[in-house]
């Protein structure tokens, strides 16, 4: 336990330290844009590669990859039948609301969380694979769908997008060379090394950066119900539903407190980018965002303390 709580009190310090870095601008303005694209592109992509070479593929595609998929899938398409049929909003509206209840922060907070609190980097893998090459392209299009015929690319959507994506090509490659037993030369393995040693830090300052100057819930321009609600399904039933298929894939121990954590994780920042690019309910998205990482927090030390 005194692990675990050590290694949320490393996270919080350096998150703190990007929030103090936006507050006094020190930076200059608009840094968070540029050093998160580096993070995104290149440098967590790095870490995704230098690992997964040193992981068992087993492992990856294990159980786990099975209790994150199918705990995301629940309470998304629970929260949608909750907006569509109960609250009566928009088709469009509920996906995006399905997505900001089920659609992790993996990169930017779930990379870190597995570094030094869970000690296990591998547990995100199978986050990030699931997500950005089936939940993302899935729901895209069927958000393409609603906005008519016309506009939908299920090429694009379900096979080119997810190819397009640093961490997920960067996975892939990965896996690759660890099921062949491949050596990577030192020429390679050494700069992705050392860009992957900034993935971390940086992508905690970043996500300070983005909570220094975020103002939420502001009256008149979200239903702060649906807010409310998609936190509680993000921060609270997911990580449940998590623990309850892990017990029924016979989890225990560091791996079912990694599903749980992994489940109890905030909506990420791409289901605000998402709501962006249709013009769909932009607002709760990021309002979303924010509520659950500030919940997650706590929810995270409690389920850690409680199974660790």
């Amino acid at each position: 336990m005194q692990q675990v709580l050590l290694g949320f009190t490393v996270v919080f310090l350096v998150i703190g330290v990007g929030v103090i870095l936006g507050r006094t601008g020190a930076l200059g303005k608009g840094a968070q844009r540029p050093l998160g694209l580096f993070v995104y592109y290149v440098a967590t992509p790095a870490l995704l590669f230098d690992k997964v070479t040193e992981a068992d593929p087993a492992e990856i595609f294990s159980a786990n990859f099975a209790v994150i998929a199918l705990s995301a899938l629940t309470v998304g398409v629970l929260f949608f039948l909750l907006m569509r049929f109960i609250l009566r909003r928009q088709v469009a509206d509920s996906i995006v609301g399905m997505l900001a209840s089920s659609y992790a922060n993996a990169g930017n907070l779930g990379i870190p969380l597995a570094a030094y609190v869970l000690d296990d980097f591998t547990v995100v893998v199978p986050v990030i694979l699931f997500q950005v090459a089936f939940y993302a392209p899935v729901t895209l299009t069927a958000l393409d769908m609603v906005h008519g015929p016309r506009s939908t690319n299920l090429v694009k959507n379900l096979l080119l997008t997810p190819l397009s994506n640093t961490m997920v090509l960067a996975a892939i490659a990965g896996i690759v060379v660890s099921l062949a037993q491949l050596d990577v030369p030192t020429v390679i393995a050494q700069p992705v090394a050392m860009l992957a040693g900034a993935s971390v830090p940086l992508a905690l300052v970043v996500f300070g950066l983005s909570l220094s100057h975020a103002r939420i819930l502001r009256k008149g321009e979200v239903a702060r119900r649906d807010v409310f609600l998609a936190a509680v399904f993000k921060n609270i039933l997911h990580p449940i539903i998590a623990y309850a298929l892990a017990r029924a894939f016979g989890m225990e121990g560091t791996a079912l407190m990694a599903a749980v954590v992994l489940g109890a994780l905030p909506t990420a920042q791409n289901v605000y980018t998402y709501a962006l690019r249709f013009r769909t309910a932009e607002t709760m998205a990021r309002d979303t965002g924010v509520v659950s990482t500030l919940v997650s927090f706590p929810i995270m030390v409690i389920i850690s303390v409680v199974l660790g």
